[in-house]
């Protein structure tokens, strides 16, 4: 029978000592927390041999914010890596009775996920061409189709569904107890009724716990306290962006037509699911002005639950009323608010901590916790035992934020925002509208007067396009050509052509110095940097199974003084190796990407503009490729590297965040004449997809090989020093799965979204990495990584939300095909 909202389970139940007062004094790993990702990881590692964990729960099992979930289960997500964990979550629930003993309630009803507007049914069929790329059932229905597999609803206003029939129900609580009771059976220790108060650590690496029953030595520790997750990190000096909302879902007395063949109806327009229990409808919330709760609110005794609230709840109500009109007369037995934790972002946080090696983390699941509980639980405990990710951990990895968006006034103003994004419209280029104009470049004034559109990310402001005088700089979503195509189209001419500024200010920018500072950067990048003085190089930074943790140029300033610039995005990351590369070496690293704004001049005549704000020599001969030097400009001083991401002659500029504005300045003064125009990173993205360049995040991440993604040439085969990852590259000889090439589409109307399937002769072999539209070329064009013995010469298309598109391949460039370096 299914069931939810069981307070009355206790690991005592199948672990007679649950509850002792002892303690052991050391265990290899001690897991915070007794939800379903604590639960989780402690099976996944006791299964895989890795057995002598202890848990500890400050109040009973699942007590957290397990025991009041509602249940739902989803076979599919936005992209495939969290396709793939979800579809194993929901392969472990449909047998966890069988080897466990514990009635889990898992039923299997399916799903439908409606669309009420064009642009919604647009996101489906998107969401559909993921599930196919991962081979899930899902069908795209009618509105008749919607009442005949969920009687009780009205078709009325939608234009149609998105039909799972893989989706399921299942009894949070009694699933992550099924997990401990197993993780128990492989020898785990589970204690209830424990505080953890802090995590001890030395030399940056942590040591143990100390708890209300004394300390316990440990070798790592995984963080799993769900919302409680973020004030017991900070008490060890530790980031972590998590923050708690409420949630809310209702049921009903026994309505007529209820029956557990019902599957899970999920009104995303609507902001609502409703799903069955017991000859009962349960309709929850995910309504866009959530209601965000501090720690202090929620306290710390178990089984948290906040005073119903009607009034908020009315709008979501009336909608799943016009939606199942037999709710208008229903009346409701239970009110359920209760607390849930969110993330800046959308996704969750796994992995190793920036600032504590052995501390990893699994929380902020933003509601989505039963979907990926299993799954989660499964990941990190590969991560903890091989070294690194098994998956593309990318976009959940926990160093992906910045240091400030750990800050509690932000987050409380972005958590507002978030419980409604899980189903609001997820456009291409979204930007969140919360907890804005938090870093700002020393130039964002400026552009801000030149109309720029601001996107965020890590809580950076940046110009991602500029829109004309006078017009509005506002995104318009859709996943089409969206308002700014033209304007970017400009702005991408101009660099191919004349010349164009970009603000890169938020590019991470790490300086390394002192006797040891080669040494400690040999040891992190697959490149030699054993530089002359004035030269820099592109490099990868591998994690210990191979895998690209980030990349980046380094920079040789002077005999013992380096940069290494990286993308904004990996900040917290960067300066993380670097900080325990350096530990005990005669070298330090320092974060020096507030001390510099980083303007880029690119374009053929880059160089002219430059002899006209700085006395230096800009030839070939005064400044050649991949060289660096300290230059005047304008009234100030930079240092200026002859480099590019656009793939022409360009230079960019660090300067002092103090002379930024004077650089600037006349820099447009003196390019007006030039053709200069401001570009954002929309045309950066479309300059660099036409060239080829690779983007962290998307096209490289921490389970892809250098090789297979093209990238080979980092990678030093002769320089004597270790890297990070260089065994892990020998162990897998020579033979890759997969390779990297260019593709673009043939139609010129189609514009790539995310994540698209390739097919060579009808045959799935591949997917698009990333993509952008190339206007010097006219279509969209961007980066895949295909099978390996996949044909060259076969007959390549792209599904693009259900669009069979016909596709170029190749494996050089379409912008620059002969690779000739730009030199103007």
């Amino acid at each position: 029978m299914e069931r939810l909202v069981d307070k009355g389970l206790t690991a005592s139940v199948f672990s007679p000592d649950a509850d002792s007062t002892s303690l052991p004094s050391r265990a290899r790993t001690v897991i915070i927390g007794g939800g379903i990702m604590g639960s989780s990881t402690a099976y996944h590692l006791a299964a895989n041999g890795d057995d002598d964990v202890l848990v500890l729960e400050h109040n009973a099992i699942t007590s957290g914010t397990t025991w009041h979930a509602a249940g739902l289960t989803s076979s599919i997500r936005s992209t495939p890596p969290l396709t793939e964990l979800a579809r194993y979550g929901i392969e472990t629930y449909k047998q966890l009775e069988a080897i466990s003993g514990i009635d889990v309630s898992f039923n299997q009803c399916g799903s439908i996920s409606l669309a009420r507007t064009p642009e919604r049914v647009d996101e489906l069929r998107y969401t559909s061409a993921v599930a196919r790329q991962m081979g899930r059932p899902a069908e795209f229905v009618s509105p008749g189709q919607v009442t005949g597999l969920f009687p009780l609803a009205t078709g009325d206003g939608i234009l149609g569904a998105l039909h799972q029939p893989e989706d399921a129900t299942v009894n949070p609580g009694h699933a992550a107890a099924a997990l401990a009771k197993l993780a128990h059976e492989y020898g785990v220790t589970i204690r209830e009724g424990v505080e953890v108060t802090r995590i001890t650590h030395a030399q940056s690496r942590v040591t143990g716990v100390d708890t209300s029953l004394g300390h316990v030595e440990c070798d790592r520790v995984v963080l799993a306290a769900g919302l409680w997750s973020r004030d017991l990190a900070a008490r060890s000096g530790v980031s972590l962006p998590v923050y708690a909302a409420e949630h809310v879902h209702v049921r009903t007395a026994p309505i007529a037509g209820a029956h557990p063949g019902l599957p899970v109806l999920r009104d995303l327009d609507g902001y609502l699911y409703i799903r069955h229990e017991q000859g009962r409808l349960l309709v929850g919330a995910f309504e866009p002005d959530g209601l965000p709760r501090t720690v202090g609110d929620i306290g710390t005794s178990g089984f948290a639950e906040f005073l119903p609230d009607w009034d908020h709840f009315a709008p979501v109500r009336r909608l799943a009323e016009d939606r199942v009109p037999h709710l208008r007369t229903a009346e409701y037995d239970r009110f359920l608010n209760a607390p849930e934790s969110f993330t800046p972002d959308g996704n969750f946080c796994l992995g190793e901590t920036a600032e504590l090696r052995d501390l990893y983390v699994c929380a902020g699941f933003n509601s989505q916790g039963i979907i990926y509980g299993p799954g989660a639980g499964r990941a990190l405990a590969e991560w903890i035992t091989d070294g690194g990710p098994s998956f593309d951990s990318s976009a959940v990895d926990v160093q992906r934020f910045a240091r400030v968006q750990h800050n509690r006034r932000y987050l409380h103003a972005r958590t507002k925002e978030a419980l409604g994004r899980l189903y609001a419209m997820h456009w291409p280029h979204l930007q969140p509208v919360t907890a804005r104009n938090v870093r700002r470049s020393p130039l964002h004034d400026r552009l801000a007067a030149a109309n720029a559109c601001f996107g965020e990310r890590t809580g950076w402001e940046r110009a991602d396009w500029y829109a004309h005088s006078g017009s509005p700089a506002q995104y318009q979503y859709s996943y089409g050509k969206q308002n700014w195509f033209e304007n970017v189209r400009r702005e991408h001419v101009a660099a191919r052509e004349a010349v164009a500024l970009f603000d890169l200010s938020s590019f991470t920018k790490a300086e390394i110095a002192g006797p040891d500072a080669l040494d400690v950067l040999q040891r992190l990048c697959t490149a030699d940097v054993d530089l002359a003085v004035g030269k820099l190089r592109y490099t990868l930074v591998l994690n210990e199974t191979g895998g690209i943790e980030l990349d980046g140029t380094v920079v040789r300033l002077d005999a013992d003084r380096f940069w290494l610039i990286t993308p904004a995005a990996s900040q917290t990351k960067t300066m993380a190796l670097l900080h325990h590369l350096t530990k005990g070496r005669a070298a330090a690293a320092f974060d020096a990407t507030s001390a510099y704004a980083t303007i880029a001049v690119m374009g053929p005549r880059s160089r002219e503009l430059m002899t006209r704000v700085s006395p230096a020599g800009w030839s070939d001969d005064d400044h050649p490729f991949a060289v660096a030097r300290e230059v005047e400009v304008a009234d100030g001083l930079a240092i200026a590297l002859r480099i590019s991401f656009v793939g022409e002659l360009g230079y960019e500029l660090y300067v002092p965040s103090e002379q930024a504005v004077n650089v600037y300045d006349a820099i447009l003064e003196a390019g007006d004449d030039l053709g200069l125009r401001h570009a954002g990173y929309l045309a950066l993205d479309s300059l660099r997809s036409e060239k080829g360049f690779r983007h962290l995040g998307h096209d490289i991440g921490p389970h892809d090989d250098p090789y297979e993604v093209g990238l080979g040439f980092t990678v030093s085969k002769k320089k004597e020093t270790e890297f990070v990852g260089r065994a892990a590259l020998r162990q897998r000889g020579t033979t890759r799965q997969h390779r990297a090439v260019h593709l673009a589409l043939r139609d010129p109307d189609v514009v790539f979204v995310h994540d698209e399937t390739i097919f060579c002769d009808g045959v799935q072999v591949g997917r698009v990495t990333s993509g952008s539209y190339g206007y010097t070329i006219g279509r969209a064009c961007g980066i895949g990584l295909i099978d390996a013995d996949a044909p060259q010469d076969g007959d390549f298309s792209v599904d693009c939300g259900g669009l069979r598109v016909p596709a170029d391949v190749a494996l050089r460039p379409f912008y620059d095909p002969e690779g000739k370096r730009m030199k103007g």
